[in-house]
C-alpha cells in the first residue's frame, strides 16, 4: 500500500516534472549609454610634437619694403577638429619678444640682430593675433584651417642669415 504522504507529493512531483519539461522565459531590458566630452584636436603631430608648420616669408636681400605672407596649410595653418557645436578660441604668445605687439625673429648666429614682424587673424591686417582675444570659432566635427597672415614692415636691413621665432599657440574650448 501506498504511503498517504507520497501520494499527496505526486501531483506536487508531477508539476516539477512537468514545468522542467516545457520552455521558460524571462523578459528584461538592457541600458545602453555613451557619453561624448567636450574634445577637440590641433596642429599636426609627429613623434611626441605637435606643430603647425612654419609660417615662411621668403628670402629678400633687403627689408626697405613691407613684406606680407598667408599661410597654407602644414605651412603656418592652424588645424582645430572639435566636436559639432563646441566653441574654441586661439592664442598666440609674443613669441621671443613675449610682446605680441612686438614680436621679432632673431638671427641664429647672432641673436642680438633682429628683424621685426606680427601676425594677424585677417587678411586686412587689422587685428593682430594674440593671446587674450585671439579667434573664435565653432566645432564642425572636421578639420577647420584657420589662416594666419605675416607681415614684415619695412625696416633697417639686418646682417645676412637667417631669422627666426618660435610663437606657442593655445586652442581651448
Amino acid at each position: 500500500m501506498m504511503d498517504i504522504k507520497a501520494l499527496l507529493l505526486l501531483p506536487c512531483r508531477c508539476m516539477l516534472l512537468i514545468s522542467a519539461l516545457l520552455p521558460a522565459s524571462h523578459a528584461a531590458t538592457l541600458g545602453v549609454t555613451a557619453t561624448l566630452l567636450p574634445a577637440c584636436t590641433a596642429g599636426t603631430t609627429v613623434g611626441n610634437s605637435t606643430s603647425y608648420g612654419t609660417l615662411n616669408f621668403g628670402n629678400y636681400a633687403s627689408l626697405a619694403s613691407v613684406i606680407n605672407t598667408t599661410s597654407a596649410q602644414l605651412a603656418g595653418s592652424i588645424r582645430v577638429n572639435c566636436i559639432s557645436g563646441l566653441s574654441y578660441k586661439i592664442l598666440m604668445d609674443g613669441g621671443s619678444s613675449g610682446s605680441v605687439t612686438s614680436r621679432n625673429m632673431a638671427n641664429t648666429t647672432n641673436a642680438a640682430l633682429k628683424v621685426l614682424y606680427n601676425l594677424y587673424t585677417t587678411a586686412s591686417l587689422s587685428t593682430i593675433w594674440d593671446n587674450t582675444t585671439g579667434l573664435s570659432d565653432t566645432g564642425n566635427g572636421a578639420d577647420q584651417w584657420h589662416t594666419v597672415y605675416g607681415q614684415v614692415p619695412s625696416q633697417i636691413t639686418p646682417a645676412a642669415g637667417v631669422y627666426q621665432d618660435t610663437v606657442n599657440v593655445t586652442v581651448s574650448w
